[in-house]
């Protein structure tokens, strides 16, 4: 008899850890760049950030922004159309989502499941299909990616919430931008 009051949970999530200890090549992301806020009213939202804790400028787009732009769910092709909203905050690039278009997407989901609030946190990778293959025995899976804003760049979204918690977002940056998603010139 236990009198740690272990209901089998506890052995469950040790179970778990040592699985992905055991992992041949972890990967080792460096610091985060943005963290991703899913909102149901982008405006009130930015506003109110301005107006109460000074965080601004945003610099607004919607996206897909080009006519090359891809995106995809669980690997197949769907359109998607999102307001986005973006604000340097210190070393962190705060993005707030408003989805507008499509129903199979992580921000529409997101936002009708838990009422919107911190959806992600974003890692920039300079091979994100190495990242991928070394994920790929620990179950870890891409929930949705695309191109991204700048020509050139892509992402992808870890289905990582039942794991950790809340969702990893992958970037490559492409050669020569400066960090930022939106490019001072838009």
């Amino acid at each position: 008899m236990s009198f740690h009051g272990n209901s089998g949970k506890e052995s469950k999530e040790e179970e778990t850890m040592a699985e992905i200890n055991e992992l041949a090549s972890p990967v080792k992301l460096k610091q985060p760049v943005q963290i991703g806020i899913v909102v149901g009213n982008l405006e009130q939202a930015t506003k109110l950030l301005g107006e109460l804790f000074g965080i601004g400028p945003f610099r607004f787009i919607e996206w897909p922004n080009r006519p090359d732009s891809r995106y995809f769910y669980r690997g197949a092709p769907e359109h998607i159309k999102i307001r986005q909203a973006f604000a340097q905050v210190g070393p962190l690039e705060l993005e707030l989502i408003q989805p507008l278009e499509g129903d199979r997407n992580a921000y529409r989901e997101f936002l009708e499941t838990k009422g919107g609030g911190i959806h992600h946190i974003l890692f920039e990778v300079e091979d994100m299909e190495s990242v991928l293959s070394a994920l790929a025995p620990s179950g870890i899976e891409v929930l949705q990616s695309g191109t991204g804003i700048r020509p050139g760049t892509r992402w992808a979204l870890l289905d990582t919430l039942e794991q950790v918690g809340f969702l990893l977002e992958l970037r490559h940056r492409a050669p020569g931008c400066d960090g930022t998603s939106i490019p001072q010139n838009l």
